[in-house]
């Protein structure tokens, strides 16, 4: 059998898995919207932005626009895209006006959180059931790479600290560990780390087949004792509906705010803008409203732990539509217009 037949036979399974814990779970009926959005959102939220920002020459202008968008957003931390490793072992030099964003920007608004967003693209294991990378995170010389960059970023490009993007990551991985101690020592004090990790459910965690694509509980907590926020990609479902989306969405905030309540670090909600059609990400299904309506019916839900949440993270920022800020404004802000 091909790889390629492998994965996607195990992707259908873990699509099966999936609505069978919602179902045993009883998202389905159990009541998720006794409280707007508005209840649990703190006024602290993150966006990820485009490599354009870095990559690209802005106006103060066009800056000062982007600040008094994100602040009538209500979203006070950033995660703006720098650049990549690639398989020369290098960074991507794709950030030539990065230092002079930063400073425009903290210029106008020093109170949002601005982080510099590096892909991290990793070696998967053979029999992993996931698209792989090249970067093999074992290696001492690759480690140390990107902590010298993640030192960079902070000192000579003036990011308030570093986003790490590594994917895939297979549950209980000591070497994504090993890289945030190091990064954590590079980057000095004041600054922050902060690390985008995949979506959980519990059970389907715990079957080995599938470790490469759901985190254990434990390893979830390991991982945030050693950042200051992390980010959670719950897109790329490949749930086929928006009421499946939804449910595995409030099923996810329940699970996540349970493996990471007594850790320190700040936790995002990741929600889908993208307009892009995948096998894993379907956009009709995958989107803003079903989205924030799984995040406020999670934080609604008796087993969760509301407090554990920092809230939403919009991803991406630069294919939100209008209607989609609306939709954003009214489930979580709490307002019809943004």
């Amino acid at each position: 059998m091909s790889k390629r037949r492998t994965r996607w036979i195990r992707g259908l399974a873990l699509v099966a898995l999936v609505v069978l814990a919602i179902i045993l779970r009883g998202c389905f009926i159990r009541p998720g919207t006794n409280f707007a959005g508005e209840h649990f959102n703190r006024g602290h939220n993150a966006a990820w932005l485009g490599v354009e920002w870095s990559m690209e020459p802005h106006t103060a202008a066009e800056v000062a626009a982007l600040a008094e968008d994100l602040q009538r957003r209500q979203i006070d931390t950033i995660f703006v895209y720098v650049s990549y490793l690639k398989p020369t072992g290098l960074f991507n030099p794709t950030y030539d006006h990065a230092r002079e964003f930063v400073t425009l920007l903290k210029q106008v608004a020093p109170q949002i959180n601005v982080q510099a967003w590096l892909g991290i693209p990793v070696k998967a294991p053979p029999d992993a059931p996931l698209a792989s990378g090249y970067i093999d995170l074992n290696d001492a010389t690759v480690q140390q790479t990107i902590a010298e960059f993640s030192g960079s970023a902070v000192k000579d490009l003036g990011f308030d600290g570093v986003h790490l993007d590594p994917e895939p990551i297979g549950s209980d991985d000591q070497a994504l560990l090993k890289l945030l101690k190091e990064i954590r020592s590079t980057l000095g004090e004041n600054k922050h780390l902060s690390i985008a990790i995949p979506a959980r459910l519990p059970i389907v965690g715990e079957i080995p087949l599938l470790s490469h694509l759901v985190w254990s509980k434990e390893y979830c907590t390991a991982v945030a004792s050693e950042v200051d926020a992390v980010a959670v990609m719950t897109y790329d479902s490949a749930m086929p509906a928006a009421f499946l989306y939804r449910s595995w969405l409030q099923l996810q905030v329940v699970s996540l705010t349970q493996a990471l309540d007594g850790t320190q670090a700040n936790v995002y909600i990741g929600i889908p803008a993208s307009k892009e059609t995948t096998g894993a990400h379907l956009p009709w299904a995958e989107n803003v409203r079903a989205g924030l309506g799984g995040v406020v019916a999670g934080l609604n839900d008796n087993e969760s732990r509301s407090d554990v949440i920092t809230g939403v993270a919009i991803y991406p920022y630069w294919e939100t539509t209008e209607d989609e800020w609306e939709t954003y404004a009214e489930l979580w802000l709490g307002r019809r217009t943004p």
